[in-house]
């Protein structure tokens, strides 16, 4: 059950740059645990039932639907119990807003940000905004009079070419979707290569689940994805998808 939380956690935890697709997701020391399986295994079922048996759910007779909601209802009530919070008579929706609302807090306060009469809407904004600045500055991108959508979409390209110069990845005349799917599918393979795991067959996002289900621990002891302590925050806007 260690190994299966471990590797759910890693699968969510990639830089913003590395993906440009779903898998986009970025955050500070930790971020919006809301569960994803709906969305990251729709088209691997297989990878669904494997995570519903690792985590010691009957799977017999039952669709990837099905699976997919006792997945994160287990999930959630195994993060609602680790912070405290009381999962009685509660919806699967009103424990993923308390916990959401626990870790949005602690990466509010990481910043120096005030969460006192805060809702989450307004705590995750102000958040995405401190993150997007802090990544900006890392980069060396000025913020001074831009939005934050503008903002977020220099960072993006930013770490899309970064990537791409550290994996010897050419950039010239390419569009930088197809260069971000290009980065994306190199580190997929090259840490495949590595760990042994077979790609034969098998889709990028099949192989990139298999790795974090099976490998994700020696996957970030290797750095073979630009892993950051973080997990979800603006998967939903970013300009990659």
């Amino acid at each position: 059950m260690k190994r299966l939380y471990a590797a759910a956690m890693l699968m969510f935890s990639l830089v913003l740059g590395f993906v440009g697709t779903a898998m986009a997701v970025h955050g500070k020391e930790s971020g919006n645990r809301s569960f994803s399986a709906e969305h990251v295994h729709k088209n691997t079922p297989e990878l669904t039932k494997k995570y519903a048996e690792m985590m010691g759910i009957d799977t017999e007779g039952k669709d990837t639907e099905t699976l997919h909601k006792e997945i994160k209802e287990k999930y959630l009530k195994k993060q609602a119990e680790e912070f405290g919070i009381n999962t009685e008579g509660k919806t699967t929706e009103q424990l993923e807003k308390e916990i959401q609302m626990v870790w949005m807090k602690n990466i509010a306060k990481q910043y120096g940000i005030q969460t006192e009469g805060k809702d989450l809407k307004t705590l995750k904004k102000e958040v995405k905004r401190a993150r997007v600045t802090e990544q900006a500055k890392e980069l060396g991108i000025s913020t001074e009079g831009k939005s934050l959508k503008m903002l977020k979409r220099e960072v993006w390209e930013a770490q899309i070419l970064k990537h791409a110069k550290e994996l010897g990845i050419s950039t010239e005349g390419k569009d930088l979707r197809e260069l971000a799917k290009e980065v994306r599918h190199t580190m997929i393979y090259r840490a495949a290569e590595k760990l042994g795991v077979e790609t034969d067959g098998k889709s990028d996002e099949e192989i990139f689940h298999e790795i974090m289900i099976n490998h994700g621990e020696r996957a970030r002891e290797m750095k073979l994805f630009p892993f950051r302590e973080e997990k979800i925050l603006f998967m939903e806007d970013h300009p990659g998808m």
